[in-house]
Formats: structure tokens, C-alpha cells, sequence
């Protein structure tokens, strides 16, 4: 197939291809682009110009009828109730995902196409229904030089999509780049727009969420690590939560909060982090006798070469911290000289390490 060939392949297949001449008529296209429309006569060249106008601007409102019914369905069905839908069973995604919609919009082409028809029958007259079937050998050859001529809308449609594309996967990075270079009121600003046109990115409510808690917006913080976690239905933003939570919440519920991590916590590992955040917990409200308890039992278990996720340098300064404060002197010294020695360029002091950065 040369290049003519195959451009006369897409015009066939395009919108400004909506009706061919046989011997006997014209077939005119119709919205359903399977159905055609035969008239006995070859219908007058002025007449089937105002008719492929008409079928243009047909076109361009079910185009724009079924890209608002897609919006609204994804606004108004897919982002509010999309963690139902995942956790749904596979066949009851795959029905309410995509038969019904398909199905709404059968019915939308259809509903146009008899507007269509009606419009036929009372500009043109009445026709006999056949099937369209343009081919190479049939096609008008004005109407096609034409179409040759005309700007491709597509082409703009086609950038539009790609520049859509791209925003949507380059402004998660784009606001996670912001967080590292410390801009945290621009990462909050450029989440929140991006978040009012994709609610349910968890990536991005992470981000937002680790913005929040560095300017110390505890509470909002925490909301957004919650929605991280029901939008990514993973639970790996528990952590996160326990960490922003121990900037706010009562010092009894948040005592109770630790309880319940490290009980449901099954990784034993990262017990030892959730026991040596509680322990920071207590040191941060000079409860210092039980800091010093929690991070005796852990030094000891990492000194028994126990597999552990917290920073033994943070631990052992910040005993240091609790033995200076109960009159332990040496004690303190020794601990705190141990800690630098580990990690030379660590800033040693009392904030939660459970909050990371997404």
C-alpha cells in the first residue's frame, strides 16, 4: 500500500468521510458509523456540503457528550467510591468499571444517531438503512482533496492528551523534588490543585502530608498520611501516623497508640523502632525513668546482636539525655561520647523518626 493509499484509508475512516456515491444513490454515514443511510438518487454537491457540516457538529457534541458522561463518571462514581471497588470482587470491578458505563454510552451514540436521522428525513427525505461501507474505489475525490486541506483538529486533541499525560505523572515528582529542597508551602500548594483533579493519589497526600508536618500542622498532616493509606489500601503510612500523632495527641491516648503498635506490630524488628520512638516519647515529656527502662531493654537487645531498625547512635545519646537528667554524670557522658563516635554527623535530639520522607 503506497502513502496515498493509506491516507485514503484514514480519511475512510475519519468523520469528514460521511457519505460516497454509487451508481444507483448516495449513501449517507451515520453517527453509528455501521449504519448508513441510502437515498435512490445521487444527492446535489451543495446539499451534501451542508450535510457533512451538519454531521461534523453532530460529531462534535457526541464528542463532548461522552467525554463529560467519562468525566462524570469518574468524579461522581470511580474517585468516591474507589477503594469499594478494589476491595470488590474481580467480576463486580470489571461490571460497574466498564459494562455499565459502556453500556451508558451505546445508549448516548444512539440516542444522537436518531437526532440524526430525524434531521435526514426532514432536510433530505426518507432513506433506506444499509450498511455504510466506504472504500478507496468509492470515495468522493473533492471531498477527500478537501479533507486533505483542512487542519486536523485531532492533532490538537492529541496534544492535549499528551500534555494531560504528562502533568499528571511528572507534578508527583515534580512536588516530592519541592520536599527535598525544603519548599514545603509550594509542595502544598501545587498538591492541592493537583489533588482537586486526582483525589485518590496517595503518592501526592503523602507529600502533602510530609509538607504539613514540617511546617507543624500536626493534625492536617496526619489526615493526609490517612487518606495515603486508603487510597494506596496498603497501610504503609501507619507509621507515619504514629510519628505525627505524638506532636498533638493526649499523652495517655498516644501512650495507648504505641501499645497498639508494637502488640500488632509482627515484624520484630521494627518492634524495636515502635519501642524506641516510645521511649523518644517519653523523653520529649521528661518522663525520663521510663525512657531510660525502654532504651536499657533495647541497647542491651542490639548489644546482643538482636536485629533491630533504630539508629543505636540516637539511642544511646538519647539515654544519655535521661541518665544526665536522673544525676547519672559519667553515665551520661559516656553514652553521649559512645553516640558521637558511632555517627560523627549525627544531630542528635528528640524527634520521631517514623515520619519519613515519601
Amino acid at each position: 500500500m503506497n502513502i496515498e493509499d493509506y491516507r485514503k484509508k484514514v480519511f475512510i475512516n475519519s468523520q469528514y468521510c460521511n457519505y460516497y456515491n454509487e451508481s444507483n444513490g448516495t449513501v449517507l454515514a451515520g453517527i453509528l458509523r455501521n449504519i448508513g443511510y441510502k437515498y435512490s438518487v445521487v444527492l446535489p454537491e451543495e446539499k451534501l456540503k451542508t450535510i457533512s457540516a451538519v454531521y461534523r457538529k453532530f460529531t462534535t457534541v457526541i464528542n463532548s457528550v461522552v467525554a463529560l458522561e467519562i468525566l462524570l463518571y469518574v468524579y461522581l462514581v470511580v474517585f468516591p467510591y474507589f477503594t469499594e471497588f478494589m476491595k470488590a470482587p474481580f467480576y463486580l470491578v470489571v461490571f460497574g468499571l466498564s459494562l455499565i458505563p459502556l453500556m451508558l454510552l451505546y445508549l448516548t451514540y444512539v440516542g444522537i444517531n436518531l437526532l440524526y436521522e430525524n434531521y435526514l428525513t426532514r432536510y433530505v427525505g426518507s432513506f433506506k438503512k444499509v450498511k455504510f461501507s466506504p472504500s478507496i474505489e468509492k470515495l468522493d475525490e473533492k471531498n477527500y482533496q478537501e479533507y486533505k486541506s483542512t487542519p486536523r483538529k485531532s492533532i490538537y486533541v492529541l496534544i492535549a492528551i499528551l500534555v494531560i499525560f504528562c502533568l499528571y505523572a511528572f507534578i508527583p515528582l515534580y512536588i516530592e523534588g519541592l520536599n527535598k529542597s525544603k519548599k514545603y508551602d509550594s509542595a502544598i500548594r501545587v498538591s492541592n490543585s493537583y489533588l482537586f483533579f486526582v483525589p485518590i493519589s496517595p503518592k501526592v497526600y503523602a507529600n502533602r502530608a510530609y509538607a504539613e508536618f514540617k511546617l507543624g500542622n500536626y493534625e492536617k498532616s496526619v489526615k493526609d498520611y490517612e487518606l495515603a493509606d486508603k487510597y494506596s489500601l496498603s497501610g504503609e503510612f501507619s507509621d507515619d501516623i504514629l510519628g505525627a500523632q505524638t506532636y498533638y495527641l493526649d499523652k495517655n491516648e498516644m501512650l495507648k497508640n504505641f501499645d497498639s503498635a508494637i502488640s500488632a506490630e509482627k515484624y520484630e524488628p521494627m518492634k524495636y523502632l515502635l519501642k524506641y520512638e516510645k521511649a523518644t516519647y517519653y523523653l520529649k515529656n521528661k518522663n525520663y525513668s521510663s525512657a531510660l527502662s525502654i532504651y536499657n531493654s533495647i541497647i542491651t537487645d542490639y548489644r546482643n546482636q538482636k536485629k533491630v531498625f533504630f539508629s543505636p547512635a540516637l539511642a544511646y545519646y538519647n539515654r544519655g539525655v535521661c541518665k544526665s537528667a536522673l544525676g547519672d554524670s559519667l553515665g551520661a557522658k559516656i553514652d553521649k561520647a559512645f553516640a558521637e563516635k558511632m555517627c560523627p554527623q549525627c544531630k542528635f535530639n528528640a524527634d520521631t523518626t517514623l515520619v519519613r520522607m515519601p
